[in-house]
């Protein structure tokens, strides 16, 4: 039986860019599957329900779709990095869906200042939300908040944002492992 932990070893933090390699390529496939049946679907119900869906383009749909699974993945490499750091996966996993989600969720309340949710979405893990944009700044017929479909950052620049905490996260937690370790 093969079994990999982060105990002490000689090199932890090859062991942690092997773990973050498997994690990081196993949650973007199942997150591009996952995103590739439920834009289909979403948009069924959408129409079924009489909302107006606007239409994209094959490419958009495949950004989306990549887009999506890359976040996922991104995430979850940091949630491992964390996980390391923390030496508890509980309190990693609460971290980063903290930092990744609720600036998200807080960006779409209606009642959020523009100006705030607009700082959120350009500074916080949650800038990789933008990456499910599908709508250009001339097709926003409202407000330019992310509740109304807008993000302040274009989709790849959003992911680059969660990105950058997701190099500096797995990097502490080398720096991290090489001092317990000595």
């Amino acid at each position: 039986m093969v079994r990999m932990t982060l105990a002490a070893s000689p090199r932890r933090s090859r062991i942690l860019v092997a773990k973050a390699t498997m994690v990081g390529a196993v949650t973007f496939v199942a997150g591009a599957v996952g995103t590739a049946a439920a834009i289909p679907i979403g948009t069924s119900l959408s129409k079924a329900h009489g909302i107006f869906v606007f239409p994209v383009s094959s490419s958009t749909q495949l950004r989306v779709v990549l887009g999506a699974a890359a976040l996922l993945a991104v995430a979850a490499i940091m949630a491992m990095a964390v996980g390391a750091i923390f030496r508890h996966s509980a309190g990693a996993v609460t971290t980063v869906t903290v930092a990744v989600v609720l600036p998200y969720a807080l960006t779409v309340i209606p009642f959020m200042p523009a100006g705030a949710a607009t700082w959120l979405s350009k500074v916080t893990p949650g800038a990789a939300f933008a990456v499910q944009q599908t709508l250009t700044h001339h097709q926003v017929a409202s407000n330019y908040t992310p509740y109304y479909g807008y993000y302040p950052l274009q989709p790849w620049a959003g992911l680059a944002v969660l990105a950058g905490y997701a190099v500096v996260a797995p990097a502490v937690a080398a720096a991290l492992l090489a001092r317990r370790d000595a």
